[in-house]
């Protein structure tokens, strides 16, 4: 089951617990990101959704296809916010939050992940829903589009 809502600023995806259901949300994010000209933040955004969506099919649905997870996306000149809700008892994101992933871990390395790629992330009390926000404008710049059929021309402009 994929079922995908659009709405007028991003789209809400609820999907069986499947890698499938997690490969075919990242291509829909990849899209949208692209046709709303923040095809520069993709591999920061795409890399944290892949992440918490493998977590949520694998932990928090236990890879059982029965279960859903839910996710959604909503821009603004401003910020993009994702949303991802699985139907797992949760985990104990606080005490994953104080770990430090070694080098040598093929594991755990979520927490490195938000931390690194995205300006905020918020788990509800009992972590089975997180919230991620990456900004679209990089200190004090204003960010100005214009695409032409051959580019996209992506100007950062010094805040008055």
């Amino acid at each position: 089951m994929y079922t995908l809502t659009k709405h007028k600023t991003g789209f809400t995806v609820t999907f069986s617990a499947t890698f499938e259901g997690v490969n075919s949300v990242c291509m829909d994010v990849e899209q949208f990101l692209s046709e709303s000209d923040f095809e520069d933040l993709c591999f920061d955004v795409n890399l944290g959704v892949r992440e918490v969506l493998n977590n949520a099919v694998r932990h928090g649905s236990k890879m059982d296809s029965r279960k859903d997870v839910f996710f959604s996306i909503d821009v603004d000149i401003n910020r993009i916010l994702l949303r991802i809700t699985d139907s797992g008892s949760g985990f104990d994101w606080r005490k994953m939050e104080k770990k430090v992933a070694l080098p040598t871990d093929t594991t755990g390395r979520g927490m490195d992940i938000l931390k690194q790629y995205f300006d905020s992330y918020r788990f509800n009390d009992i972590g089975n829903e997180v919230e991620l926000v990456k900004k679209t404008i990089k200190g004090d710049c204003l960010r100005v589009l214009k695409k032409t059929p051959q580019m996209a021309i992506i100007t950062c402009l010094k805040r008055k």
